[in-house]
């Protein structure tokens, strides 16, 4: 009896280490770059559609479409590159969005949108990317609404982003953007979207020559 319970003993401790170790961060691997992304809060906006009509259109729920549309754009950047050493990891920790999201800010519409750390600290900058091994933070500014009736009827969809050095430095500043006749579901939105965000990406890994 004792020779089993000593043996359920030793393989406990055996295995709480390999659990300790699968929810630490890995480090990134010789050759890549790590890049955090990060959508903003109430990042949305529309020369036509209201919070309301968007959610309705989308068949979002109204409290859950801006970070949908954050996932939706984040979670294909991050897909677009698997061969790249451009490496991107799409934000989901809730302490991470708290400490940088909740405090940068976005200023301007459409293509003409940019955003600001300024109101976050070098130090705690620093110490977010360095939780999370990454040495950038791509910011996704603005996801703008424009819709047109002429010639016909078309909804641009305006993905605004700045990515940022560790020192809070500008990298670079665009958008890309994709075209539906109207507003989607969550699900078409990330196929139609698939292009615009792999241009991302590789205007990206491009200017980090990677």
């Amino acid at each position: 009896m004792k020779d089993n319970r000593l043996f359920v003993f030793l393989l406990a401790l055996s295995i709480i280490p390999f659990f300790t170790f699968a929810e630490e961060k890995l480090p990134a691997k010789k050759g890549e770059v790590q890049i955090l992304i990060v959508g903003l809060n109430d990042n949305i906006r529309s020369n036509y559609y209201y919070d309301a009509s968007i959610a309705e259109e989308t068949g979002i729920n109204a409290d859950s479409v801006v970070k949908k549309f954050n996932t939706i754009i984040a979670k294909n950047i991050a897909e677009a590159l698997p061969k790249s050493a451009c490496k991107f990891i799409a934000e989901n920790n809730q302490s991470t969005h708290e400490e940088l999201a909740d405090k940068i800010e976005f200023h301007g519409e459409g293509e003409n949108c940019n955003s600001s750390l300024s109101k976050i600290s070098v130090d705690t900058y620093r110490e977010v990317l360095n939780k999370e091994n990454a040495k950038y933070l791509l910011v996704i500014n603005q996801h703008y609404l424009k819709r047109q009736e002429q010639p016909m009827r078309t909804v641009f969809h305006i993905v605004s982003y700045t990515l940022y050095d560790q020192d809070q430095k500008e990298v670079l500043n665009g958008n890309q953007f994709f075209t539906s006749m109207k507003l989607e579901s969550a699900e078409k939105i990330k196929q139609i979207s698939r292009k615009s965000t792999a241009k991302i990406a590789s205007s990206i890994a491009r200017t980090l020559e990677l």
